[in-house]
């Protein structure tokens, strides 16, 4: 979580140059310096504002197309509110604190809206120098947190050395606020780079936050701390002991919640919120997330007056320096009961209110189809939400880059909630609309630069995985065969991971027909599989899948009886324990077909009907069709010719639902009157 002001992003757009020449009107003010009665570094300062205010209101007014005509005159009211700034700076001579402010001023605007960071490095050098002169403590450290993101964008290595030094030197002076600032900057920029040793990096940065925190007793400090701490826990790994770290870390901070002083900080109650139920989510446990999602909607339903429109938030630090503190909105600040503080950078309540309705649909589709499709519903309400934020204007005290930034955070949002919004579809077999949506995730995605690697991966797997479910088998194999979904590629974030096992698992189900060209190669596939069975085995939907697989898949020789009821058994436990309906549905049509196709008698019934029950639930067309099929069939054996002639037609109206090439009619052809669904 960076500290403010706000990074923006790597595609933000910074297209102006620092003026090199000082235009006509702001060149003429050592002249008119004659006249003692105008204070012309202050008249240039107050008018540098007013052009950046200016640019910034002028970039984001008016409708879309008003806003691209308006960047050119964007970009000269921003060169000229640079051009005061340097003249204040190069053609007079202001007091030492004046000009250490402005140098920050002019080298953050540089930093934000342009690619000129020779210059603010330069800038932010000079001005540190200053600041040591004059023992100007806070704005020198805020120069250096403004010049270690400078510093990042070029080389990440010279920023972090850079960061320790100045760590080091506010441990020296004891200027806790300002230690908390400077490692709470160096965990962001690490989870920036995120490579393992980084993320080693980072997880002792947080220790050290804890251990000054525990001891100052910053609570707030060493809440957010724990928080961060479960989040990097999560983006490490979705194994069972990271997932199992991170709680406990949750549970720390929830226990710090109690707090009178912490308890008001509402933003640190819904961050704590949403990291807890992350956690269920990944553990694929819905007995869980279904209440930790109502707590975060009622967090997200109650009244924000203490939210900033910007998202950021302060945490109350016990600091033995406040006397050093300066008054103001900095990012260690003190206000006028003489509490010290240290500001944080989320994001705005809109943004997160938007999330809400993701993380809710996510935590609600295990039951989508048995509770009125009510997580397609949120996706769809949040979609619409989205389209109405987009045409409001944004606030003129934020930056073109940071305005761009939160722009393409929206539309990857937005991607996701299409994602989330296929795979639903997909599962009730509404094939036509989930073409649908993806098309439209398509869209969406190509205007998206640079594009997030696990987002083009969910769009390639679902293309296939549509493929595949209307029955274009040759593309959809051609789909999960890509480099990208090689079960040999070392995945690049646990959800690739992921992405590769379910790859593999839709390849073997394509190639498991004796006839197919490739069937020879399924044992070296199941084997390819083993270095991921860790994974399988904490992640109950993919254990069912995979017992599911081993049960029907010959290796290389069809399962045995034995074998076969293990598999089975063991696949419907686990799909039960995490309320896929789907995978339940599947695992009892094929043990209906494999144990009492032919047979006569209660058990035969009562197997039959719980998969069409299940089949039902799930709104799984195709799986509808077979399962009356078999329950025609066996009903007919019982001497229930009636009411089997009844149960066939349903499933024949059912598939002329579905795709031509999913089906084929088994004991005579569907225009003759006759025959039982089946899978091909």
């Amino acid at each position: 979580m960076p500290i403010a002001p706000r990074q923006p992003t790597e595609n933000a757009q910074r297209t102006v140059s620092a003026p090199t020449t000082i235009s006509k009107a702001t060149a003429s003010a050592p002249a008119a310096s004659q006249n003692p009665s105008v204070d012309h570094p202050l008249l240039l300062l107050s008018l540098a504002e007013e052009y950046l205010a200016a640019a910034r209101g002028q970039a984001y007014s008016g409708t879309s197309k008003d806003r691209r005509n308006n960047m050119q005159q964007y970009y000269k009211l921003l060169a000229t509110g640079l051009a005061c700034l340097e003249t204040v700076l190069k053609r007079f001579k202001v007091q030492p604190q004046i000009e250490a402010s402005v140098r920050l001023r002019y080298a953050s605007v540089l930093y934000e809206e342009t690619e000129n960071m020779l210059e603010a490095e330069q800038c932010l050098s000079e001005g540190i120098k200053l600041c040591d002169r004059y023992r100007f403590f806070d704005l020198k450290y805020n120069m250096e947190h403004l010049l270690a993101q400078v510093l990042f964008k070029g080389s990440p290595r010279a920023a972090m050395k850079f960061l320790d030094g100045v760590i080091k030197d506010a441990g020296a002076y004891q200027h806790t606020a300002w230690i908390y600032a400077l490692r709470f900057l160096k965990v962001s920029l690490l989870l920036q780079v995120s490579s393992h040793q980084d993320i080693l990096s980072c997880h002792a940065q947080l220790r050290s936050i804890s251990t000054l925190a525990d001891r100052t007793g910053d609570k707030a400090i060493l809440a957010i701390v724990s928080t961060l701490e479960a989040l990097v826990h999560l983006r490490q790994s979705s194994s069972t002991e990271s997932i199992e770290q991170a709680q406990r870390a949750l549970a720390l901070a929830r226990s710090l919640h109690h707090d009178p002083v912490v308890g008001r900080i509402s933003q640190l109650a819904l961050l704590i919120n949403i990291a807890d139920l992350s956690c269920s989510l990944q553990q694929f446990d819905p007995t869980q997330a279904v209440p930790k999602m109502q707590a975060m909607q009622a967090l997200l339903e109650s009244p924000r007056n203490d939210w900033n429109e910007d998202g950021t938030f302060s945490l109350p630090v016990s600091s033995q320096d406040a006397s050093r503190a300066p008054h103001g909105n900095g990012i260690v600040r003190k206000d006028l009961t003489g509490s010290v503080s240290v500001r944080f950078s989320w994001a705005p309540w809109t943004d997160l209110y938007m999330l809400g309705y993701l993380l809710s649909s996510m935590s609600l589709a295990h039951r989508n189809t048995t509770d009125g499709l009510r997580s397609e519903q949120m996706l769809k309400e949040g979609l619409r939400t989205l389209d109405k934020n987009a045409g409001k204007s944004e606030s003129i005290h934020e930056s073109v880059s940071t305005v761009s930034s939160r722009h393409t955070w929206r539309q990857t949002l937005r991607c996701f909630f299409q994602v989330q919004l296929v795979f639903n579809l997909c599962t009730r077999t509404a094939w036509e609309d989930a073409q649908q949506h993806l098309q439209g995730l398509k869209d969406t995605a190509a205007a998206i630069f640079p594009k997030p690697i696990l987002l083009s991966l969910l769009i390639q797997y679902l293309d296939g995985m549509v493929n595949q479910g209307t029955g274009h088998l040759d593309i959809a194999l051609s789909i999960f065969q890509r480099a990208c979904f090689s079960i040999t590629t070392k995945p690049s974030s646990p959800a690739h991971m992921d992405l590769l096992i379910l790859s593999t698992f839709n390849i073997i189900l394509i190639l498991h027909p004796s006839n197919h060209a490739l069937h020879p190669t399924l044992p070296a596939l199941l084997s390819a599989l083993h270095p991921y069975l860790p994974r399988i085995q904490s992640t109950k939907p993919l254990l069912s899948a995979y017992n599911l697989i081993l049960a029907t898949t010959p290796n290389p020789d069809p399962p045995t009886i034995p074998r076969t009821k293990q598999h089975l058994q063991a696949a419907l436990q686990a799909a039960k324990s995490v309320s896929n309906i789907q995978l339940q549905c599947i695992t009892l049509n094929f043990m209906s077909y494999k144990f009492f196709k032919g047979l006569v008698g209660e058990q035969a019934e009562k197997s039959v009907r719980a998969s069409e029950n299940l089949a039902r639930k799930g709104m799984d067309g195709l799986w509808r069709s077979v399962s009356a099929g078999s329950m025609g069939e066996t009903l007919e054996m019982a001497g229930r010719v009636e009411e089997a002639g009844r149960v066939r037609e349903m499933g024949r109206d059912i598939a002329r639902g579905l795709p031509e090439e999913v089906v084929q009619w088994e004991g005579g052809r569907e225009g003759d009157g006759g025959g039982d669904v089946v899978m091909k």
